[in-house]
Formats: structure tokens, C-alpha cells, sequence
């Protein structure tokens, strides 16, 4: 029999990419998501909760469908044990029960990376609010967040020796956003972040197939909200550094047969420490961005992993391209006075794959946003690496934003 669904669990406009992959590839996209009409639908839409695999596998059974079903995939945290007990239900190798315990959890991640040598931060965790936290605070600038919540929500940053009610608020914050109510605070790292792409296949070798580096808006209140994602944009000693301890993280929570979204934090002083792990990938990430640096199809080697195949230990070859995600980031109190986007100031050489433009128009306010779904607008653009440098990004939007704003002394 055919395999020949392809099951996308959330229907989020930012999956677009992913659907018209498999669409591409020849596949039927079925989307299960629990709104009655997401942005998403593919070829076919189950209204059910992602999280629920039991019943998702029993639609699939009811419908007769689930032997034609080939890969299941998420971007969504809370969704990853679906998709592991999906794609196990259908004869794939994936991700281990054990595993699957540090997937969604990060102070049960942090414990790990400290068993295993590599945390390098202060980490603690808190079901009440603790008299430790304003000691910790004390002595460091501290982050609060939600131990298992996604989108950047209910997460502050602390400056050094706050007030006690400042704390108390972002504590509360913090655990109204984590379905387990656990608060995880820790010391907060100055440095550089990155992202880091891995697959890991059943016979302990780990492939790094791509790296960011991010840049996080200044438009928000003590939040840390990506604003850029740059793949293949750093040395290549840079890039075998953060690889290797990368790997390391992966391998010490026990992964395999899975996907690998790393966050790592480059010390000024060069020593890297681990933010958290998710045993998947998302949405534009997975579909162009890790491709175009890596010059393979990362969604297609998961696919030949989970059935069997191996992947190269290390870092991947990379490509002689680099690849941003580029969210449209406005300083808010500003009015929009000349419709613009970036692709009207950079070289014919960068292109876009995909992009959301529908918030730069006359007229328009901006506020302050808060989690990473408040994001104004994106670009998916692909270049040579040599000219798509991270300089020329920046500069190329500082000309766009005062065209946009008629003016020239707003700074990045």
C-alpha cells in the first residue's frame, strides 16, 4: 500500500512552507488542529486537539487511513509526544518514552545538561514563589519563565536587585503561562544567541545541519522576542564550535530518531551554555531556511531516519548561501508615512520565499509586542552568503525604516 499522507499537526499560517513541501512531494496534507477554521486546512482538516494522540490515531483508524499515512510532523512543544506515539503507531523509530520526559520540561532539561557538565548558568525551579529568587536577584539580572509554555510567552528579565513586587508579578506571569504551574529562574547569560538544527538517527550520530544566529527586538517590555534568525552567517570555526556542544546537549537527554531545535547562549568570554531544547523543528525553518544553508532537505532526512537510515556525525556541509528568517520589527509610537518593504533595498541577489506584508501600510501605530506571535510580518530570504552578511542586512533596514518613518535618526 501507498504511503502517501503526509499529517501536519497545527494549522498555523507559518506552516505554509511545510504544506507546500509535502504538496510538492507528491503527498496529501492532512491538518489536525482544534480551531473550526485554521489558517491552514490542507488537503483534508481533523478539528482535534494535537495533543491528544489517542484520538487523532483513533480518527485515522475510523477513517481507515492510518496505513497510508507516512510521517506525522508539529512545530508546536506541547504536540512533540503526539507526533513521536503517531509516528511509532504507524512503524516509524522515533524518539524513546524516556526522551520524551525532557522534551517539554525545561528545569527537567537544565538538570540533565548539569548532570552531564554542560549548564554553565544558574538554573532553579519553583512550584511557589521562594524567598531564593529575590536572593538569586540580588546578585544577578534573572529570567522568569513558564517551564513548559511556547511563543516567548509569560517569560520577563529582571534587572539586578529589583524590587521584591516586580519579581512577584513576573513569577505570577510566569506560572499562569506553564500548564505544569512550575516556574523555572535563572541567572541571566550576556551574550550571543543561536539556534541549532539536528537530526540524530539510532546509531548514536548527531548531524548538525544548520546554525543562527539571532537578533531579539528592543520593541517589547523585559521579554526576549526573536527578530532575526541568520543561518550559515558565522565562521566556520564558530559554527564546529556551537556544533559540537550542541550535540553534546542533544545526546545527554537521551535523543534519537528525532529533530533537534537548540538555543544556545555564546558567553562573552567564549564558553557556551544551553537555553532549551525542543525534539522539533518549525514551521520556515524546517522547509526553506535549513536547506538553503545546508544544501539538503532536512524534513526528507528525518523521514529517511525514522526509517532506518543514518546521518553523518558533526556538522553538516554547508552552503554557499545564507538564509534569514527577517521579522518585520517597528519601534512602536511611530507612524507609517511611505509603504516599503526590505526587498526594495536590497541586491536583486537576495530573494523571498515567502512573506507576510500585510501591516506595512499608510498611516499604521505600532505598540510594543509581548510573545513571538505578536510579530508584525516576515520575509523568508535566501542569498549569497558574501553579500548577505548580517552588516548589510542591518544597514539595508535602517535605510528602509526611515523611508518608512521620514526620517533618519531612528537606530536599530
Amino acid at each position: 500500500m501507498t504511503k502517501n499522507i503526509f499529517l501536519l499537526l497545527g494549522g498555523n499560517k507559518l506552516n505554509f512552507g511545510i504544506l507546500e513541501k509535502f504538496k510538492k512531494l507528491g503527498y496529501l496534507v492532512y491538518v489536525v488542529d482544534w480551531n473550526e477554521h485554521p489558517q491552514l486546512t490542507g488537503d483534508k482538516h481533523y478539528k482535534l486537539d494535537v495533543k491528544n494522540y489517542q484520538s487523532i490515531i483513533e480518527k485515522l483508524k475510523e477513517d481507515k487511513i492510518i496505513d497510508k499515512v507516512a510521517f506525522t510532523y508539529s512545530s508546536i512543544d506541547l504536540a512533540v509526544t503526539s507526533v513521536a506515539q503517531i509516528n511509532k503507531a504507524i512503524g516509524l523509530k522515533t524518539i524513546n518514552n524516556e526522551a520524551l520526559k525532557y522534551t517539554s520540561s525545561k528545569s527537567m532539561q537544565t538538570m540533565k545538561w548539569a548532570e552531564a557538565g554542560i549548564l554553565n548558568k544558574i538554573s532553579l525551579k519553583f512550584e511557589e514563589f521562594n524567598e531564593k529568587i529575590s536572593q538569586l536577584n540580588k546578585e544577578h539580572k534573572i529570567i522568569i519563565k513558564p517551564d513548559n509554555s511556547a511563543s516567548s510567552r509569560g517569560i520577563s528579565i529582571i534587572s539586578k536587585d529589583s524590587n521584591i513586587e516586580e519579581i512577584k508579578l513576573a513569577f505570577e506571569k510566569a506560572k499562569n503561562e506553564a500548564t505544569n504551574k512550575i516556574v523555572v529562574v535563572e541567572e541571566f547569560v550576556e551574550g550571543t544567541e543561536y539556534t541549532v538544527e539536528m537530526i540524530g538517527d539510532d546509531f548514536n550520530n548527531v548531524c548538525v545541519y544548520a546554525i543562527s544566529k539571532k537578533t531579539h527586538t528592543n520593541n517589547t517590555e523585559n521579554n526576549r522576542i526573536a527578530i532575526k534568525l541568520h543561518y550559515n552567517a558565522v565562521s566556520n570555526e564558530l559554527q564546529n564550535k556551537i556544533a559540537e556542544f550542541g550535540i553534546k546537549c542533544y545526546k545527554a537527554l537521551g535523543f534519537s530518531n528525532s529533530l533537534g531545535h537548540l538555543e544556545v547562549i555564546v558567553k562573552n568570554d567564549g564558553t557556551i551554555t544551553p537555553v532549551e531544547i525542543g525534539a522539533r523543528s518549525s514551521g520556515f525553518i524546517a522547509s526553506n531556511l535549513v536547506d538553503i544553508a545546508s544544501g539538503a532537505s532536512f524534513l526528507e532526512e528525518i523521514i529517511r531516519v525514522q526509517n532506518g537510515g543514518k546521518v553523518e556525525n558533526g556538522l553538516h556541509i554547508q552552503s554557499k548561501f545564507s538564509s534569514m528568517y527577517f521579522f518585520y520589527d517597528f519601534p512602536d509610537d511611530l507612524e507609517i508615512k511611505k509603504e516599503c518593504s526590505l526587498l526594495d533595498f536590497v541586491d536583486n541577489s537576495i530573494i523571498s520565499l515567502y512573506q507576510d506584508r500585510k501591516n506595512i501600510t499608510l498611516g499604521r501605530i505600532f505598540d510594543k509586542i509581548d510573545n513571538d506571535n505578536a510579530r508584525l510580518g516576515f520575509e523568508i530570504l535566501k542569498g549569497p552568503k558574501e553579500i548577505m552578511t548580517e552588516e548589510y542586512i542591518n544597514k539595508k533596514e535602517q535605510e528602509m525604516l526611515d523611508k518608512m518613518f521620514g526620517r533618519v535618526s531612528y537606530v536599530l
